[in-house]
């Protein structure tokens, strides 16, 4: 059982100006019940599909990270048409099925195909214009949930102090329904144009009004102090004010953000090896959509570009620039004195250098970083809410079956509820918690799990039940289980308005099955084929191996590899391995429970 927030609201009329009319649009009552989580975040797709002249299947096409149940999953879909470079949206519904997903150049479907009026959604003059990263957002209609509006901006070459520059020029507004079957109110509500000057290069960023129900856009304009505030209501999306606050922020390749509660904004510019990169942190009001108490970095950098993301806790800032990622502690006294180094860039090519570019917290509470390179991988940060090092990175720690450059998905909090008792809590509409939590085997002690919680909505109380007779408040708990069997594992999550829960099934399976059911258990996943020189192997979700091995034997018979496995997905390093054919198998307690073949290349 999951519940969310609940608001019973009247009817709204939507304005369409720029077809010089008004399009009478009845939402009539809308009712946000128990079930609809705000799930908008939990499928990504990543990927490119190289160009007509490149091969299908040969790394190229799309990728879908989906984190149902919290756990990641990928699967491939060569076939699958969008040219992901940087910018990137992919929307789901609000229960998780995806919709619908937008490259900057086209809007399409959840059957990877254009939508409706989709194509050549770029006509500017620019090769390019499209491509920059957090040009685009997607947000849930605050009127309507069968609707979403996709704010996207395209860049020009401008002529500015006798320099030619890549600067922001219009920024445009669509109403999209979520699936194909009304083409006509798409196609009335495409690319309404919102604003035309001179502006950053990407980094649109929203954040959930302090009603819970309406949106904060924060657009910057180019190397400037100033900021242009929208907000999205029911009636539309509007200008509040241009706010400037503070010294002016160069532009430069980066990424803006908000903190996961809503109380900072952040924006990072990596501007080249001499002007070095600027970290900006603001706090801000949900409120009046203001910012305040302006804060600037700046460092040099081994490279331009660079990204900024922030663990699901709201406590901790990860800045990357190229070769380096490093850790701020956003709730201490003196923020730039917590800079802490986590990564350099270990060297890896994939076939191009996986350097550090731009990142986004996932609904795992995962931190997942793309390369300014077309690479087979990502990086993650397993536990962003922790102080390094036990935040715990892994240099591209996900292997991607087809190419991915530069592109991570642009996505606000999506599940951030009203301030109660704030002057701007007037809708009625109450914080209930949502449950929602992701676990970790221990590979030495396969029966100790650790949890992480994941909640939303403000939660104030933690009841874990492990399945076995055992229960636990806290909010990390470590918990080793008896033995063999299924534990349906619940969290009940609750405050002061309600509760909700989330119940999962673990099983420790014995390797005592017939032949056909071993494959079933198992249910192995080994991703991309080809690899270069490493592959991952994803485990069914929620089948925990105890003392199962994973054994890789080269085209002879030779065992050339052999690692302990642990639940979810695994990465299996064969880069001191020739070229050819290998087969890999899942061992448990001299028992196979899976084969598979891959190709190294």
């Amino acid at each position: 059982m999951t519940t969310g927030i609940k608001v019973t609201l009247g009817r709204v009329y939507i304005s369409v100006s720029h077809l010089g009319y008004i399009l009478p649009l009845l939402l009539g009552f809308w009712i946000v019940e128990p079930g609809y989580s705000q799930l908008h975040d939990y499928n990504w797709i990543l990927g490119y599909d190289g160009g007509v002249n490149m091969p299908v299947g040969d790394s190229f096409g799309l990728v879908k990270l989906s984190f149902l149940d919290e756990s990641l999953e990928l699967s491939a879909n060569e076939q699958g048409e969008g040219d992901f470079r940087s910018n990137n949206v992919s929307f789901s519904d609000g229960s998780a099925s995806l919709r619908l997903y937008f490259t900057g150049e086209g809007v399409y479907n959840s059957e990877y195909e254009l939508m409706p009026n989709g194509a050549n959604w770029y006509s500017g003059q620019f090769d390019g214009g499209w491509k920059a990263p957090q040009a685009s957002l997607c947000l849930p209609h605050p009127g309507n949930v069968g609707y979403c509006i996709l704010l996207n901006m395209e860049t020009e070459l401008w002529a500015i102090e006798e320099e030619l520059s890549i600067t922001g020029k219009y920024l445009f507004s669509s109403m999209i329904k979520q699936d194909t079957a009304l083409a006509d109110i798409f196609v009335s509500l495409r690319k309404e144009l919102l604003l035309s000057d001179t502006l950053d290069y990407g980094k649109l960023s929203a954040c959930r009004h302090a009603n819970g129900r309406d949106w904060w856009v924060i657009l910057p304009a180019f190397n400037s102090n100033l900021y242009y505030r929208y907000l999205l209501t029911p009636s539309g999306i509007d200008l509040v004010g241009v706010q400037e606050i503070g010294e002016a922020v160069p532009t430069g390749l980066g990424q803006a953000l908000f903190s996961p509660d809503g109380t900072k904004h952040i924006r990072f510019n990596g501007i080249s090896e001499q002007a070095g990169e600027f970290t900006t942190i603001y706090d801000f009001d949900r409120c009046t959509g203001l910012l305040s108490n302006f804060l600037q970095f700046n460092y040099p950098i081994g490279g331009s570009g660079g990204g900024a993301f922030i663990s699901k806790n709201a406590r901790y800032l990860y800045t990357s620039s190229t070769t380096t990622l490093y850790q701020y502690d956003l709730w201490a006294e003196d923020i730039e004195a917590t800079r802490t180094l986590v990564a350099d860039y270990d060297g890896h090519l994939d076939p191009l250098p996986t350097t550090f570019f731009q990142g986004q917290l996932a609904p795992d509470g995962k931190i997942y970083i793309a390369s300014n390179n077309g690479v087979t991988s990502l990086h993650v940060i397993h536990n962003p809410d922790a102080d390094c090092p036990d935040c715990r990175i892994e240099q591209h720690g996900i292997e991607l079956p087809t190419f991915n450059a530069f592109s991570i998905p642009n996505q606000p909090n999506y599940r951030l509820g009203p301030i109660d008792g704030s002057p701007c809590d007037t809708l009625g509409i109450d914080n209930i918690p949502l449950a929602r939590w992701r676990y970790e085997q221990d590979t030495l002690e396969p029966f100790l799990v650790q949890f992480y919680d994941l909640s939303d909505y403000e939660p104030a109380e933690w009841l874990w039940d492990f399945g076995d007779g055992s229960t636990s408040t806290d909010t990390l708990p470590q918990h080793t289980f008896p033995g063999y069997g299924t534990y349906e594992v619940c969290l009940t999550v609750s405050n002061a308005n309600g509760s909700g829960t989330q119940c999962k099934e673990l099983e420790f399976t014995m390797p005592n099955s017939t032949a056909e059911e071993k494959q079933e258990v198992v249910a192995a996943t080994a991703f991309p084929n080809p690899f270069r020189e490493r592959f991952s192997l994803s485990l069914r979700p929620g089948w925990l191996p105890v003392d199962a091995w994973l054994e890789v034997y080269d085209a002879v018979g030779r065992q050339v590899h052999r690692q302990p496995l642990r639940a979810g997905v695994n990465s299996v390093e064969l880069s001191g391995q020739p070229g050819g054919v290998y087969v890999w198998r899942v061992v448990q307690k001299g028992q196979v429970l899976g084969v598979g073949k891959i190709v190294k290349w």
